[in-house]
């Protein structure tokens, strides 16, 4: 498929939409790539009647976390997708995709599989997913807004959230809110989504939007982010209350303000836009006001997406979005100024 890409001069992912059938193209470039696919000899791995494509027996989950503090998110995760394909008499095979693994190792250890569906929670690759398409294995993204716009999707809906997270300190009484978030450059549309639900909310409520409020920093570069919270509070008017990007975050931001003597949430509120990513069953863990994705419920949108993939093809890709849950742990209380 990639050598057809190549030659027509369009995107892999084009080519296996032209070749399925599906999106919107020209007539001109449709021709064009389905005159390559037949002079490089190619053949798509048709999947016959609505019945064969529900004859398969086992369903991968892919599962894969670049830091360390995800797993305690995932893990939920692929246990309540496990227990899902179960319900469903399918045997699930869980991939814990090694870094190292390029995807034609991975499409390879899967086809041997015999798989014949696919969920993977965040984890995203172009080309192995591609071709898990072309060979007739509709694959579901769980929890990556990335990609909504190539991949059939379910999510959890990250700029309500957030809206809804500032709403929450707003209707405490706070007027003065910051918003700290972190480099995230492989989650661009998320990083965004929340960022601009925090500003929807505080233009709703005619709230003027502070810049001197805002703080984005290197996630481990703690001396960067204290250096910012420490500037931020000898000025005058600092924020009563902050919208975070994730909990774990808001962790690292409440270290930040005691250091600088403020105490949470007696001095200031703190509430986190997504994530709920931390072990709140530890001790030693902050309890901290979350926004919190539904996980069961993103679970069975999941599987109702794959079954009406099954049923029948459709042209367009398609995007399921939950709202989050407000999970009050106590970070955030009423404006006493």
């Amino acid at each position: 498929m990639k050598d057809i890409a190549e030659t027509a001069g369009i995107s892999v992912a084009a080519v296996s939409m032209i070749l399925s059938g599906k999106g919107k193209m020209s007539a001109s470039v449709v021709d064009k790539v389905r005159s390559i696919a037949q002079e490089l000899g190619y053949e798509r791995n048709q999947t016959g009647s609505n019945a064969s494509r529900r004859n398969f027996k086992y369903v991968a989950i892919l599962q894969r976390e670049m830091v360390s503090y995800l797993w305690n998110f995932s893990i939920p995760f692929a246990l309540l997708l496990e227990e899902q394909v179960m319900e469903k008499g399918k045997n699930p095979i869980v991939f814990h995709v090694p870094a190292h693994y390029t995807p034609k190792m991975l499409f390879k250890e899967i086809v041997g599989a015999r798989v014949g569906a696919v969920f993977s929670l965040h984890y995203v690759e172009r080309d192995l997913f591609t071709d898990l398409e072309a060979a007739g294995i509709p694959v579901i993204i769980i929890n990556n807004s990335e990609y909504q716009n190539e991949y059939f999707s379910v999510l959890s809906d990250n700029f309500q959230a957030s809206y809804e997270a500032t709403l929450h300190v707003i209707d405490l009484g706070h007027r003065r809110i910051g918003y700290a978030d972190y480099k995230r450059p492989e989650y661009a549309a998320l990083v965004a989504d929340r960022y601009y639900g925090y500003r929807r909310a505080l233009e709703e409520k005619w709230i003027e939007y502070n810049d001197e409020h805002l703080i984005s920093v290197v996630i481990s570069d703690h001396d960067s982010l204290l250096a910012r919270v420490r500037n931020i509070y000898t000025a005058p008017a600092a924020p009563t209350a902050w919208v975070v990007h994730d909990d774990f975050f808001a962790a690292c931001l409440i270290e930040a303000l005691k250091a600088i003597g403020k105490r949470v949430p007696a001095d200031v509120s703190v509430i986190a836009a997504g994530g709920d990513v931390l072990d709140y069953s530890l001790p030693f863990i902050p309890k901290i006001t979350t926004m919190k994705g539904d996980q069961r419920l993103m679970v069975s949108m999941a599987w109702s997406l794959l079954e009406s993939r099954l049923q029948s093809a459709s042209a367009a890709v398609q995007v399921l979005k939950t709202k989050m849950i407000l999970m009050d742990r106590g970070s955030c209380r009423f404006d006493m100024d």
